[in-house]
């Protein structure tokens, strides 16, 4: 249960794009307009309360937390390993890590490269003609099915990341030079067996992250923990690539400017 309206983010550092997929638990989307106006309704959002899975009632997101994980750090590894313990009873197939809804998959990667492909346009167009060595990293990997699927098509090198080994181990042989039509210059070259929570990229190595259907296996204080790990952009001038993040609702916008084309009017806010 954590009280966050993101779908997708784009964190820009230098030139680095740090993508991710996060399920939408809040109560409210977020509204196009005044980023305070949004800030504020975010705020009020994570204060309001609610259920967790097992029917208990909390005032709010903070006061979960800390039933779940507390102050004690032994308790917050406990919660960790039961969520991680859930998924090594779990077939290593498509059908299995999309929690018996595997028919999903193509529609789910079908949206996942329309986003990719704007990001791609947009912060790396030399990487159309080849010119430009790309690498990124899947976190929560599982079996590969993102990278198989669609990364592994656009990246020169995909590292992936995931804590469960029977995942990772079921995609390093699906994604084996034997077993997948990739070309020489396209490859899967790391295999991490590693929780997101302690992992910490390598400065300077991926040009995207991406985080696909896993960020909420995350408390808030790690999800926001990762982020900052991830941007690799301390002590950069401030007129370098400002850092952007975007929610998206399906609400259409309530007026639309003649001046504007329909695509300007549908484009996402900007929450600093």
């Amino acid at each position: 249960m954590q009280h966050h309206s993101i779908l997708y983010s784009e964190l820009i550092a230098k030139d680095f794009s740090f993508a991710s997929v996060r399920r939408r638990l809040a109560k409210e989307p977020f509204d196009r307009g005044n980023s305070r106006q949004n800030q504020t309704r975010t705020r009020v959002s994570m204060e309001k309360g609610g259920l967790d899975s097992a029917g208990r009632e909390f005032k709010n997101a903070e006061e979960m937390w800390r039933e779940q994980v507390g102050e004690d750090q032994s308790k917050k590894t406990e919660w960790y390993r039961q969520g991680v313990g859930y998924w090594e009873g779990v077939e290593a197939s498509a059908n299995g890590v999309l929690g018996g809804y595997g028919h999903v998959n193509e529609p789910d990667i079908m949206g996942s490269e329309a986003f990719l492909n704007t990001l791609l346009a947009e912060r790396f167009p030399d990487a159309a003609n080849s010119q430009r060595h790309l690498v990124v990293l899947d976190c929560g990997s599982g079996i590969g099915r993102v990278t198989k699927n669609l990364l592994i098509r656009y990246f020169n090198e995909v590292d992936l990341l995931e804590p469960v080994s029977h995942f990772l181990e079921t995609a390093r042989e699906s994604l084996a030079p034997e077993n997948h039509m990739a070309s020489d210059m396209h490859k899967a070259t790391n295999f991490l067996c590693v929780p997101l929570q302690e992992f910490t990229p390598e400065a300077g190595r991926y040009d995207i992250i991406w985080v696909q259907w896993c960020i909420g296996h995350l408390t808030d204080d790690d999800f926001v923990s990762f982020f900052k790990r991830a941007k690799d952009q301390k002590g950069l001038p401030e007129e370098l690539f400002a850092v952007k993040m975007y929610a998206l609702t399906t609400d259409l916008p309530k007026k639309v400017h003649r001046t504007k084309s329909k695509v300007q009017a549908n484009r996402p806010g900007v929450i600093k």
